[in-house]
């Protein structure tokens, strides 16, 4: 079974104000939340589905800010990930928004997952650690919660979306494709199977280039169809007992 997503108190959008977040100012209006964004970045590093995390006050924390005025929810995320991580995003969406609220402060958490190159951690800012995206990270309860529910909906999306090619390389073999899914699901695929499914997807071509690793025989690289918009093509539902 899934992870629940976090929740907290159910809040009517109405009381957000639009480009005059509250952030956390004893001085602002009480009786708005405060705003604040935290994204969920994942990477293959290693053969591993890695999460970045940056030093917090006691303990590892998903990196996050807050809108300023004028600025989009997706732009602030985008802005908070170069500021805070160094790196641009080869892909980003809202995940999920809930509310958290103590005897001191009440915060709407607007969280994202987003994609990078397997060269993250070479480019990432100083105090950003890349651990693995496992349960029982070690970070805030509800930062847990939040990676353990994107690394969910990525495991989900792998079933109807081509969203592994922003984790791979623009050339690839077809073992680094199924491996990609492979840690992802963190389950074994059938090698042929996956092999058909994908060409008949008709999403991929053939380079004219190829991969020679030790005494190996070199291995064709593919590519997806740079002619074609990659987010149009679904994968067929996963299901090996039906292959």
């Amino acid at each position: 079974m899934p992870p629940a997503a976090p929740t907290g108190r159910s809040m009517p959008t109405a009381r957000l104000r639009i480009g005059g977040f509250h952030t956390g100012d004893p001085t602002s209006d009480e009786s708005s939340p405060a705003v604040d964004v935290r994204v969920v970045f994942f990477a293959l590093i290693g053969g591993r589905l890695v999460v970045a995390l940056r030093n917090g006050d006691d303990q590892l924390c998903l990196p996050r800010g807050w809108p300023v005025s004028d600025e989009s929810l997706d732009a602030a995320a985008r802005r908070i990930a170069h500021d805070e991580i160094g790196l641009s995003d080869r892909y980003l969406e809202q995940l999920y928004t809930f509310s958290v609220e103590d005897e001191i402060d009440w915060t709407v958490v607007i969280t994202y997952v987003g994609l990078v190159g397997s060269d993250a951690s070479a480019g990432s800012r100083p105090g950003i650690e890349w651990v693995p995206a496992e349960p029982g990270v070690l970070c805030s309860e509800i930062d847990g919660r939040v990676i353990d529910y994107a690394r969910t909906r990525l495991r989900a999306k792998l079933g109807y979306t081509t969203i592994a090619l922003y984790l791979l390389p623009p050339a690839f073999t077809f073992r680094d494709l199924q491996s990609t899914y492979e840690t992802v699901l963190d389950q074994p695929l059938d090698k042929r199977n996956f092999r058909r499914r994908l060409l008949a997807t008709g999403m991929l071509e053939r380079t004219e280039e190829v991969s020679r690793q030790g005494s190996h025989r070199p291995a064709a690289l593919y590519r997806f169809r740079p002619t074609d918009d990659q987010e149009r093509y679904l994968t067929p539902a996963w299901d090996e007992e039906s292959s």
